[in-house]
């Protein structure tokens, strides 16, 4: 009897520290992960990065059904994705402490659109870094048009310091139009910048109708001063209406083109 109870404390023993060990084991080493928490940073509700398309993507990535532990979970592969987004400036995942996948996306803040001769575009930061075009989102910004050379960027983003924009019209047309947003009165007043033929630069405003030519791309800071001056000069002024082009590409002088009698 003694040694029936003896074997029968032993196994019930056996049975409690392999009960334990197996809830340990899942309670501490299988932890599934809880959930996907994905933040996307940007200016507008909507914009170029699709909240919905990404956050499908990292679950299918995560693969939760298969990958049942946290340990499994390709962090990795979620941070490759989000390298892939050309859109995004800065891209971060990590798992916490309460095994919750936590996603950070920093969406791009373009200040310009810029087409080029064969009709591509691109969008720059304030920074010159740039973007492919989005279809399903179009923001409100400043064009850049006419005869620039340059290749558009289409699934990646790049940088207007990148070799293969060295030699192309991208950089000078990108420092010209920071100079126009730049200038506290053209940044209000112009609607877009073109590249004529002759690689002058030319304005389309708001307020005149009219041809505002700029010149080429040297002291373009000094034209927009001077662009500014006259302007607000000719202020409700009759005889502005008599002009059909103002040319400030010469040095300490305003050209105006009177309109052709017919």
């Amino acid at each position: 009897m003694k040694k029936f109870l003896k074997i029968s404390v032993w196994v019930l023993t056996v049975g409690a520290i392999v009960t334990g060990w197996v809830f340990t084991h899942k309670e501490h080493i299988e932890h599934p992960l809880k959930d996907v928490m994905l933040t996307l940073d940007r200016e507008n509700e909507t914009g170029f990065i699709s909240y919905s398309e990404v956050y499908h993507d990292i679950v299918n990535i995560c693969d939760t059904i298969n990958n049942t532990d946290v340990t499994m979970i390709p962090v990795d592969s979620v941070r490759n994705y989000l390298n892939t987004i050309p859109w995004a400036t800065f891209t971060e995942a990590n798992i916490s402490l309460d095994e919750i996948l936590v996603v950070n996306i920093v969406e791009c803040q373009p200040v310009m659109r810029i087409y080029n001769k064969l009709g591509k575009s691109v969008y720059l930061d304030a920074d010159g870094n740039i973007y492919p075009i989005n279809n399903q989102y179009v923001p409100h910004l400043i064009i850049g048009s006419g005869y620039a050379d340059f290749p558009a960027v289409t699934k990646t983003s790049s940088s207007i310091y990148d070799e293969k924009y060295k030699d192309t019209d991208l950089p000078e047309f990108f420092s010209v139009m920071m100079s126009v947003l730049n200038n506290s009165y053209t940044n209000c007043c112009v609607k877009q910048v073109y590249l004529a033929k002759n690689k002058n630069y030319e304005l389309a405003m708001n307020n005149v109708d009219l041809d505002v030519i700029l010149g080429d791309g040297e002291n373009t800071d000094l034209k927009l001063h001077n662009l500014q001056c006259f302007f607000e000069q000719m202020q409700g002024n009759p005889d502005l209406g008599n002009y059909c082009k103002i040319n400030f590409n010469f040095e300490n002088q305003v050209v105006c083109t009177k309109n052709t009698v017919k």
